[in-house]
This record gives structure tokens, C-alpha cells and sequence, in this order.
């Protein structure tokens, strides 16, 4: 099929998903009420921040954040009541330009993939990073759940473009699945994960690569599965050690300036949103499942992937480590030195004071306090976890939410193809 038959097709099939629905369209919340006092939880922050400054007291503040499991936190703190607590207010706007949104200004803080932002502050965008967010996390390949060997994706149609043969997630797919790294071995078409899920239902497409919850709903409505997962990072095999950056959290550096007091409550409502994922993580799945349109299945197996399957990826910990690990793990896969996204100036990029004005512990130190590796210890089962995330928000364990898909329930994240001959 040609692509320009391929893009009018694709145009009325969003049309149709404009008028059906793509995902979860009922209206209904999924938030429910748990043991969270949200005043309690910010009062010893609080009482050692500045007030906030008269003129700022009714400041908008404009925070964005991309159709991407590693930015829940943006959500999180609006439903949680964390960013009104500290005395905000933060308007929460989900935009696939939320990188281009902040160059600009238009929006003061937010949720974006790392490579794209170096990009950006590389050509002098006025952005910087506070804090961490996401340290690797995993990206998937999935394709169509008819797909059962590897010599069927050769000359199918997924999203591989040119730019792919510079990317270490497409290259180690194509290592883990056996296929061939050239993209002129494929039908290849470039379009976002939103289309491309579309397009995949209504049987127009094979294959794509995506963030969660894309490759979530695939598995959790049947169309799609999982052939390959890939971190962003060389990870040790106990999950502490390695991690790169996968996304992170930005925020306008004319806006920091101009109002620290702001800055500095925005930067601990994104690790007290955190802290709300490890301490209710089945209530964050339910506000995952609000935020993004999904159904609340969806939602808990992203947040048990985010914060256990795969390590602690979500934290407010990072380093110039991190930043290193990320360029070292690009290098690894032979990517040419002009084609990796390397920060130019990493003391103005990576500035990390207002982490440390706002009175945060770390990571470490939160993870270790309230036991989270005693209560959900890395890798531990889905369903066990899931049990234990029921019984701190007091969810009945009758409930069948979260538990009808048999991969999951089997704790298999990578579903194995035959290789081809």
C-alpha cells in the first residue's frame, strides 16, 4: 500500500476514532478514596519554604505533559491535591508539544522525553532539569497478535523511518526479535503512538514502537503483544545500578528566576507525587487510568511496571552518573557521536538546587523508611503485588479489575516469537 493511500486511510480511521472513542471513553472517575491526608503530608516541607510572594499568589501556572506512562506524575499531583496543598495553581494539560511548548514559554513546566529537550536546550531553549523522573523504563516493540514469527515483520508495515537506524531502542529490538536493523526491509511509516494505535486496531498497521499505556491496551484488548522491552540503559541485574535517562522533569529557566518561591514548591510537589505512587501505587494506577483515557486495568499494570517490575524507574534522585550512562549506552550500539543527544552544558542543564531548597530526603532514603523493598520487592509477581496494593487502598480482593489478562497474570512481560529460519 503507498503511503499516500496509507495516510487517507489513516485519516478517516481517526475521524472514526474521534467519533467511537479510541480508549476508555466512559466518563466515570476511577479515583477512590484512600488513607492520603494531603495537608499532613506537605505540613514538614512547608514549614521551612518561603511564603510564597503576594504577586505570585494567583500566578497560572502552565505544566504539560506527553501521552507517556513516565509522566504520571503531572497527573498524580493534580488528583492527589499535592500542587492546590502547597498553595498552587497548576493548570495540567496533556500535548504531545509539550517540549516545543516550553522552548517557547507557553508552558512554565513539564513532562518530556530527555532526548528532545537537550535538543532543544542545545539551541539555547530557556529549560532545565530540577530533579529526576524516569531513569531508563522500559519502551516496547509490539505488533499484531497474529505475528508469530520473526520472518513475518520483514516487509510489514510498522513505524521504523530512517531516523530509527540511529535509535539503541529500534537497534536492540531488531537484536532481541532477529531482524534486520535496515529500515528498507519494512513497510515503514512515521506517525505517534495515538495514530499508530489506531491505525494497528483497524488492521492498517503491523507493528509499532511506543511507551506505555500503547502497548498495555494492545495486550489488555487483544490486537497487539509485546516482542520486545528495552530500557534506555545497561542496568546491573539487581535493578539499582546502570540507569540512564529515559524522560525527565523540565522546568522554564526564565520562569525559575523569576519565581523561585513557584519553582521550588514545584519541584517537591513532583517528588511528593512520587512518594503517592510507592505509597498507594493501586490509586495511582486509578488516576493513570482517569488522565490518560484508559481503562483502570491499564493503568495498575503501568504504575506495577514503572515502580516494580522493572526497578524504581520513577524517583527524584539523579546525577550527572545518569546523563553519562545515557550517552555511554547510545555509544554502545555504534551510533555515530553527532547523532546522540549529548548536553552541551551540564551545569546549567542538570541544576538541582531547588531539589535541595524544597527539603526533600532522597530516594533512597524514602524507599528505605517506609520499607517499599520489605512491602513490594523488585520483580515481585503482578498478582502478588497487585493483592498487596488492593489491601493498602482497601480494594476487596474479589475484584477482578487488573486481573483478566493471562500474560500478565503469568508475569510474562515479552512475548517470544519463532525465529526466523
Amino acid at each position: 500500500m503507498k503511503r499516500r493511500v496509507f495516510a487517507c486511510f489513516l485519516a478517516i480511521v481517526m475521524l472514526t476514532a474521534i467519533i467511537t472513542g479510541c480508549h476508555d471513553s466512559s466518563t466515570k472517575t476511577n479515583v477512590v478514596k484512600v488513607n492520603y491526608d494531603v495537608n499532613k503530608e506537605v505540613a514538614p516541607y512547608l514549614k521551612n519554604l518561603p511564603e510564597i510572594p503576594e504577586a505570585d499568589k494567583d500566578y497560572v501556572i502552565q505544566m504539560g505533559y506527553n501521552d507517556c506512562d513516565h509522566m504520571v506524575a503531572a497527573i498524580i499531583g493534580e488528583q492527589a491535591g499535592i500542587y492546590k496543598a502547597l498553595g498552587m495553581n497548576v493548570v495540567v494539560t496533556k500535548s504531545g508539544k509539550t517540549a516545543a511548548a516550553m522552548a517557547s514559554g507557553d508552558m512554565v513546566c513539564g513532562y518530556s522525553g530527555f532526548s528532545s529537550m537537550v535538543k532543544n536546550a542545545n539551541k539555547g531553549a530557556p529549560v532545565f532539569m530540577p530533579a529526576g523522573s524516569h531513569l531508563g523504563g522500559s519502551k516496547y516493540f509490539v505488533i499484531k497478535s497474529d505475528i508469530n514469527s520473526s520472518e513475518e515483520i520483514i516487509g510489514s508495515r510498522i513505524t521504523v523511518t530512517e531516523d530509527d537506524m540511529y535509535s539503541p531502542y529500534w537497534l536492540s529490538y531488531c537484536e532481541q526479535v532477529g531482524i534486520p536493523t535496515d529500515y528498507t526491509k519494512y513497510q515503514g511509516v512515521d506517525m505517534n503512538d495515538d495514530d499508530a494505535i489506531i491505525a494497528m486496531k483497524a488492521g492498517q498497521l503491523d507493528g509499532y514502537m511506543c511507551c506505555d499505556p500503547f502497548g498495555s491496551i494492545a495486550e489488555m484488548e487483544g490486537f497487539g503483544k509485546i516482542i520486545g522491552t528495552e530500557w534506555g540503559a545497561h542496568v546491573s541485574d539487581d535493578l539499582e545500578n546502570g540507569w540512564g535517562l529515559h524522560c525527565g522533569y523540565f522546568i522554564n529557566t526564565d520562569f525559575a528566576k523569576e519565581h523561585p518561591e513557584l519553582t521550588t514548591r514545584l519541584v517537591l510537589a513532583h517528588c511528593l507525587a512520587i512518594k503517592y505512587m510507592y505509597k498507594h501505587p493501586y490509586n495511582s494506577g486509578m488516576m493513570f487510568a482517569d488522565g490518560f483515557g484508559v481503562k483502570p486495568d491499564v493503568g495498575l499494570r503501568t504504575i506495577y511496571i514503572k515502580t516494580c517490575a522493572e526497578g524504581r524507574t520513577l524517583c527524584w534522585d539523579v546525577s550527572d552518573a545518569n546523563i553519562k550512562n545515557y550517552k555511554d549506552y547510545w555509544e554502545s550500539f555504534g551510533i555515530p557521536e553527532d547523532k546522540i543527544p549529548e548536553v552541551k552544558d551540564l551545569p546549567t542543564f542538570l541544576d538541582l538546587s531547588y531539589l535541595k531548597a524544597c527539603g526533600i530526603e532522597s530516594f533512597k532514603s524514602f524507599i528505605e523508611d517506609n520499607k517499599i523493598n520489605e512491602t513490594f520487592p523488585i520483580r515481585d509477581p503482578y498478582l502478588t503485588w497487585l493483592e498487596k496494593a488492593e489491601t493498602i487502598d482497601g480494594i476487596d480482593h474479589s475484584s477482578t479489575v487488573g486481573k483478566t489478562v493471562e500474560k500478565w497474570n503469568n508475569n510474562e512481560v515479552v512475548t517470544k516469537l519463532t525465529p526466523k529460519k
